[in-house]
């Protein structure tokens, strides 16, 4: 039946005295009576009959003309009311679009009053408010709301910033559709602005329709809309989308206007940009927002929520990657576990994990496309070419915080092709900026890495991004990882081990810089182990497990060099020294991850080897002896180690070397080992010895004389002379305060300090001491490191001397649940705590 046949005509309006909302929904309630009538409640289950559910309450305020519908709802009630007919098909549903238009229309004429001559124009040619200028973009599949980072209901001037895939656009065009049906827009021009061209022609369309006025200069076209906006009564609001330059923009901004609004969406931070407008930085979904999105788009009756959590934290909650990789799961009918093998698989480019075809949402581009299209941006600007290199190296490392200083290395200095490695260290932290600029990283300037300059840093970026980490998404680093050929994956690993390298040279080290080195490390060689190992292992493979052992991760530590040592076996010959090599640092890890014993049979072993291949005067050879004998003496034989100590000092003595590090090390050992042995005056006699040279060399005041003198007097407090202990460690502590505070020599001297001052009588003072230890201990290098571990083991022991062993007790229970977890049952310090568990215990029991 046609609207003339039941005597509709809806272009006739309000009666008098009929608001435009009265008229539509008397139009909605007489098409209702016509198919059938019925209470709110029967409308609602007809539309849920229908999958298309409409709830109660939108469905009153539709019909009772208290708010303007939204056309889906009108859409969903005349489907609904088809199908409970019985009818095929889907109902004709044009004229119902054309009345809600024509709703809107008179809406805006209420609202505005008079017309213009153009709106009389454009009226006479159909043309009718609001008017639109320029594709809106369809809605986004299951667009999930984030209440937090809508769009203010203005006016103002709105600048939508962040990363590609957050979500701008559809930000921007939900709240203009929003408005639209609200009734409160009359004017939506929505540009495309990623370039000047796109920018004028979009805006010249608009101007050259609504002032009745064109010309042959495009430029002046688009300039006059500025002021027809700036003139107008009616509501506006102007969408930029995708702004690439702000340079673009100027002399084509839309006015500050008490009718505008201007949206802006950009990748771009540049805070001449930001101070255009308020800034909405989007940001990525959290878990919550990650799992709805995923749960409206798949569904949980195949999968369970658990997998679709885990696929959001695989793609870093990046709306548009999950966006299309729902989609990509749909069209391949893949579920997510599949689709995670894939991402993960060594090689797989991000390129073939999107859809085929059509991208959903109206997107443009795949993901990885646009972050290369950007990257190559950053790279035009000043200076130019250095921005890609850069991206190239921070691709590998650790993206949830690559620290600061690790970008002012020679070695990532060199990345700018400037002479001055000052000069280059300024373009790479410029580069740096440029690649936030455009939304590609963030610098994080919250992170607490204690601010250190590099080595040979000198000043300039240093100051500028020591102490910060800088962050990239995931999916951001594999799209550039993608598009490396061998040469520039080769570079920048290279680049990203060498700096680590530095980063780890720097004096002073704090625990919390040299994390974030370990972590950025463990990166790297996930992302690039091949170039690592060829043509021989980077020293960064090294190093990093002894950061790892040294943080107090001794059994990760010795897991970390088995596994280098089965790559290395693979690569090259047993007799290779880098395989010799390698092997001596398993060794020493198997010793500190409390397998003396096992240490000193595998260095007696490499010991046995290198001596077929070196001279018997060879200084690797003469090392791993004295290695071998060390931790023979650390497995319980002290008497063996000074026997071989011995022998190994005097033979080093007499080919000359006296001074060099391995035979000083060796004097050092050897008097441990006496001391151990109860040869007390034995060990004073080698480190007076010491003591002397070092005075004598560098004077009496100088650090590594002080600390000589501490190790004599250590085995004068043996024999007696406790003061004596005491004043040496004083002396050197006093000195250590001022050039270390925080240092890890500082804090052991305190440690040694607490201990002499117990065992001259005064457990209680002990207790003080190591109490402010373990605080600083805590703060600096963490609850895990064994020198934290084993202060809170002095402290219980003391606590107990001092009539505390109720409260020692429990500490040292603590503490031995922790060992247990962090070193392992079977490391040597776990005897030690148990003896001092039952010493409290026992204390208590003659309480």
């Amino acid at each position: 039946m046609t609207d003339e046949e039941n005597g509709r005509d809806p272009h006739r309006g309000p009666s008098p005295g009929q608001t435009p909302r009265e008229w539509f929904a008397g139009l909605l309630r007489a098409h209702i009576e016509e198919r059938g009538g019925g209470s709110y409640e029967e409308l609602v289950v007809a539309t849920e009959q229908a999958h298309l559910r409409v709830a109660k309450s939108t469905l009153g305020d539709a019909l009772s003309g208290k708010r303007t519908p939204r056309l889906e709802t009108v859409q969903n009630l005349v489907t609904a009311l088809h199908h409970r007919q019985g009818l095929p098909g889907r109902p004709e549903l044009r004229d119902w679009e054309r009345d809600y238009e024509h709703l809107l229309d008179l809406q805006s004429d209420r609202r505005t009053g008079t017309r213009s001559a153009a709106d009389a124009r454009a009226a006479s040619e159909g043309r009718t408010w609001p008017r639109r200028f320029g594709p809106l973009p369809e809605p986004a599949h299951s667009f999930l709301a984030r209440p937090a980072l809508r769009v203010p209901p203005g006016p103002g001037r709105f600048l939508l910033t962040g990363a590609g895939g957050v979500g701008k656009t559809q930000t921007a065009a939900e709240h203009v559709r929003e408005c639209l049906l609200a009734g409160d827009l009359d004017l939506v021009v929505w540009v495309t602005a990623t370039t000047r061209e796109d920018i004028v022609a979009g805006l010249a369309e608009a101007a050259a329709e609504l002032t009745g006025s064109t010309g042959p200069n495009a430029e002046l076209t688009a300039a006059r809309l500025e002021r027809w906006l700036a003139g107008t009564r009616r509501t506006w609001c102007v969408v930029l989308d995708d702004l690439t330059r702000p340079q673009d923009l100027e002399g084509l901004w839309p006015p500050h206007s008490t009718n505008g609004v201007t949206l802006v969406t950009t990748r771009r931070q540049d805070a001449a940009l930001q101070a255009r407008g308020t800034v909405i930085d989007l940001t990525l979904f959290d878990a919550h927002e990650s799992l709805a999105y995923l749960t409206s788009r798949l569904g949980t009756h195949h999968t369970p929520p658990e997998a679709l959590a885990n696929l959001a934290d695989d793609l870093g909650h990046l709306p548009l990657a999950l966006a299309q990789a729902a989609t990509f799961l749909l069209d391949n009918e893949m579920s997510p576990a599949e689709y995670r093998t894939r991402l993960a698989r060594e090689g797989a480019r991000l390129a073939d994990l999107v859809p085929d075809g059509a991208l959903p949402d109206g997107y443009p581009l795949p993901l990885s496309a646009a972050w290369t299209l950007s990257v190559r941006r950053a790279d035009e600007l000043r200076p130019s070419g250095v921005a890609g290199p850069v991206m190239h190296v921070l691709s590998l490392l650790d993206g949830t915080g690559v620290p600061g200083e690790l970008l002012a290395t020679p070695a990532l200095s060199a990345l700018a092709p400037h002479p001055s490695e000052a000069a280059a260290r300024d373009e790479v932290h410029d580069a740096v900026h440029n690649l936030r600029r455009l939304s590609l990283l963030s610098v994080d300037t919250t992170a607490t890495t204690t601010p250190r300059a590099a080595p040979d840093a000198g000043a300039g970026p240093v100051g500028a991004l020591a102490g910060k980490a800088i962050r990239i998404h995931s999916l951001t680093q594999h799209a550039t990882r993608d598009l490396l050929n061998p040469p520039e994956r080769r570079a920048a690993a290279g680049s990203a081990a060498q700096a680590l390298v530095e980063g780890w040279r720097a004096p002073q080290l704090p625990a919390r810089l040299d994390r974030a080195l370990r972590a950025n490390a463990f990166a790297l060689a996930g992302h690039a182990q091949d170039e690592l190992l060829t043509p021989v292992p980077h020293p960064v493979l090294y190093r990093m497990g002894h950061s790892l052992g040294d943080s107090g991760q001794a059994s990760a530590a010795l897991r970390h060099f088995r596994r280098l040592r089965e790559v290395v076996d693979a690569r090259f010959a047993p007799d290779d020294e880098i395989s010799l090599d390698t092997r001596g640092h398993l060794a020493w890890w198997q010793a500190k991850a409390g397998d003396p014993a096992g240490a000193a049979r595998a260095y007696a072993s490499l010991y046995a080897d290198q001596d077929r291949l070196y001279s018997s005067d060879h200084p690797s050879l003469l090392q791993t002896r004295q290695s071998a004998a060390v931790w023979q003496g650390a497995a319980g034989d002290p008497h063996a180690a000074v026997t071989e100590l011995k022998y190994l000092y005097e033979l080093r003595i007499s080919l000359g070397r006296a001074a060099d590090r391995d035979t000083i090390s060796n004097r050092n050992h050897l008097a441990n080992f006496l001391s151990a042995s109860g040869d007390h005056a034995g060990a004073l006699a080698l480190h007076e010895a010491a003591w002397r040279e070092a005075e004598a060399r560098l004077g009496p005041d100088h650090p590594d004389a002080l600390r000589a003198r501490s190790a004599a007097m250590h085995h004068r407090g043996e024999l007696g002379d406790v003061a004596s202990a005491l004043a040496a460690l004083r002396d050197l502590l006093e000195v250590q305060q001022i050039d270390d505070p925080e240092g890890l020599d500082t804090f052991a001297t305190r440690a040694r300090i607490a201990d002499w001052t117990g065992r001259e009588g005064d457990p209680a003072q002990a207790v003080a001491l190591l109490g402010s230890l373990l605080v600083d201990r805590l703060r600096v290098i963490g609850p895990e490191h064994p020198h934290t571990l084993g202060t809170r083991m002095d402290l219980a022991r003391w606590r107990t001397a001092a009539g505390e062993p109720a409260r020692a007790a429990t500490e040292l229970t603590e503490l031995l649940a922790d060992e247990e977890e962090l070193l392992g049952l079977d490391h040597p310090a776990l005897p030690v705590t148990r003896a001092a568990l039952a010493d409290a215990l026992e204390k208590i029991r003659h309480r």
